[in-house]
C-alpha cells in the first residue's frame, strides 16, 4: 500500500515543522506594537498556513487508517483541538491586518512628509548662509556645519560674488529635485490599500473555515464548522418557527373575532 498511517503521520509532522520554521523567522526581532511587524507576521501566517492545514488533514487520515494505534489517535485529537485556536486566530487576523495596514500607510506618509520638510528647511538655511557670508572662508565653514555643498580649493579661490552664484546654482538644482520628489510622492490613500486588504481578508476567512472544518472541541464528535452550521440552522429555523406560530395565532384570533361578530 502506497499510503500508510505512520508514513502520513511523519509527513504531517514535517509540514508542521516547516510552518513553525517560517513563523519563527518572522517573529524575531519581536516588535509587538509595530504595525509593519504585525503585517509581516500576518503575511507569513497566511502564506504558510497551507502547510499545517494539509498536515492536519493527513494526520486525521492517518488516524483513520490506523484506528488501533493510540499514539496516532491521541496526536490527531490534540491537533484537532489546537485547530480550534488556529481557526479563531485567522478570524482575528481580519481586523488586525486592516488596522495595521492603515497605521503603516499613515506612518509612511508622515515619514515622507517629514523628510521632505526637513530637506526644504535645510535648503532654506543654506540659502541664508550664502546670502549672509562675509568671506569665502566664512561661507565654506558655514556650509560644512550644515553639511552643504563641498567647496574645493579652486572654488574658494574665486571671488566671493562668483562663489555665491556658483553655490546658489547648486542649491537651485537641489530645490528642483525636492520639488519633483514632492510631486512624485503623493500620500497613499486608504483606497489604494483596499485590493491588498481584501485579498488578505478573503485568504484569512478561507483558512479560518478550513481549520474549522478539521477542528474539534474537547469532547465533541463533530467539527467546529459543523457545530457552527448546526447553531446557525437552529437559530434560522427556530426564528422561522416562531414567526409561523405567531402568524397562526393571529389567524385564530381573527377567526374568533369573526365568529363573535356574526
Amino acid at each position: 500500500m502506497l499510503f500508510s498511517a505512520p508514513g502520513l503521520s511523519v509527513v504531517a509532522l514535517v509540514l508542521f515543522v516547516l510552518f513553525a520554521s517560517l513563523v519563527a523567522a518572522a517573529l524575531f526581532p519581536l516588535q509587538l506594537l509595530d504595525p509593519a511587524w504585525q503585517l509581516r507576521l500576518a503575511g507569513t501566517l497566511i502564506n504558510g498556513a497551507p502547510f499545517p492545514l494539509l498536515g492536519l488533514a493527513l494526520l486525521q487520515i492517518a488516524a483513520e487508517l490506523g484506528p488501533h494505534d493510540p499514539l496516532l489517535k491521541n496526536r490527531a485529537r490534540l491537533c484537532s483541538q489546537l485547530a480550534v485556536a488556529a481557526a479563531l486566530g485567522f478570524l482575528l487576523l481580519l481586523p488586525l491586518q486592516t488596522i495595521a495596514g492603515l497605521k503603516t500607510s499613515r506612518s509612511l506618509n508622515q515619514a515622507q512628509a517629514t523628510r521632505i520638510q526637513g530637506a526644504e528647511a535645510k535648503l532654506k538655511a543654506l540659502r541664508q548662509v550664502v546670502a549672509g557670508a562675509a568671506s569665502n572662508d566664512d561661507l565654506n565653514q558655514q556650509l560644512q556645519k550644515l553639511n552643504g555643498p563641498v567647496l574645493g580649493p579652486a572654488d574658494i579661490a574665486q571671488p566671493l560674488p562668483l562663489l555665491k552664484a556658483q553655490v546658489a546654482a547648486v542649491l537651485d538644482q537641489a530645490a528642483l529635485q525636492i520639488s519633483r520628489e514632492r510631486e512624485a510622492s503623493q500620500p497613499r490613500t486608504p483606497l489604494l490599500l483596499l485590493p491588498d486588504l481584501l485579498r488578505k481578508a478573503l485568504a484569512s476567512l478561507a483558512l479560518a473555515l478550513g481549520f474549522a472544518a478539521l477542528a474539534r472541541r474537547p469532547g465533541s464528535e463533530r467539527s467546529l464548522l459543523q457545530e457552527l452550521q448546526g447553531s446557525w440552522r437552529r437559530s434560522r429555523f427556530g426564528g422561522a418557527g416562531r414567526r409561523s406560530s405567531k402568524t397562526e395565532a393571529d389567524y385564530l384570533r381573527e377567526l374568533s373575532r369573526s365568529d363573535h361578530n356574526s
